[in-house]
């Protein structure tokens, strides 16, 4: 966190695609919150993933999270960030968040990623939420941005439904699909675990909050470099992120262990080619 924390505008913790979230207990959940609250001190807004296999579930995390929340008197902003057609299908889920999110005074994010919603051995009938669904959503006002995995055009009308609600944020968590095709609000990376300077710096390009001067000599040159730089990267820990990541900030000495909640293939030779990237590039992993 002290490492990722100057170059990052938000953290998102137990994440389900990225990270470990889905192979987490509450209790699990709960500590990884409160470890990161401890150490972010409301620097930058927290994402916290509530998502479990059933509504009932998911109320349970929820009303965990919240407790041991209101007890810090935590003074940062922190959103639940919720996967709804992981338990839920589209059919009612207007009226299901306005319920859920009345009982709460944190802001929420949705999450769409139908990869994750095909590897579930039961699915609804859509791995979408349906645009016609996000527009009703829209109206609920503490629900103020969506991530969202999958088509680019699917994106493209996700983002035109929420033109009514332009403080209404749209993140990306397909880092290479924001390398190619950047947003307009940011992405979710798994990759700035790794190279956090590198991917503000390709951010805040794409975005307009750059303090690069525009002229200066190379700075299209310095783009594209850091940009290969960083594709390179993904291509490599892409398979299996959170193992690969960890290894790597293992070896490193900034994590104490690699280990993961569940079993993992080798990923040594990865994990070598990585290193070997940052080194070539000047990309310290100790800082």
């Amino acid at each position: 966190m002290d490492r990722v924390l100057p170059h990052v505008q938000a953290v998102l913790v137990a994440g389900p695609s990225l990270g470990e979230g889905r192979s987490l207990s509450d209790s699990q959940r709960a500590e990884l919150m409160e470890k990161a609250l401890a150490v972010i001190k409301g620097q930058v807004p927290v994402f916290v993933w509530i998502t479990r296999d059933t509504e009932e579930k998911t109320g349970e995390t929820l009303r965990l999270l919240s407790k041991k929340l209101k007890a810090r008197k935590y003074k940062g902003q922190v959103r639940w960030l919720d996967t709804p057609l992981y338990y839920h299908s589209n059919r009612g889920l207007v009226s299901y968040y306005r319920a859920l999110t009345s009982s709460t005074q944190e802001p929420w994010l949705l999450h769409n990623d139908p990869g994750l919603i095909d590897q579930l051995a039961r699915s609804f009938k859509r791995n979408n939420i349906r645009t016609t669904v996000l527009k009703e959503i829209l109206g609920i006002e503490k629900i103020q941005g969506l991530l969202h995995w999958g088509s680019l055009d699917r994106a493209g009308n996700y983002q035109k439904t929420a033109r009514t609600r332009p403080e209404f944020r749209m993140y990306d968590g397909d880092e290479l699909r924001f390398l190619t095709h950047p947003s307009l609000s940011g992405v979710v990376s798994a990759g700035a675990n790794l190279s956090p300077k590198g991917w503000s710096r390709i951010t805040e390009a794409s975005l307009g909050l750059s303090d690069i001067r525009e002229d200066y000599p190379d700075r299209l040159q310095q783009l594209w470099k850091t940009g290969r730089h960083l594709r390179t990267l993904l291509d490599l820990y892409r398979p299996q992120p959170a193992p690969i990541i960890k290894q790597v900030l293992s070896e490193a000495g900034i994590l104490e262990s690699p280990t993961c909640t569940g079993p993992v293939e080798p990923v040594g030779e990865k994990v070598r080619s990585i290193i070997e990237e940052m080194r070539r590039y000047g990309d310290d992993v100790n800082q």
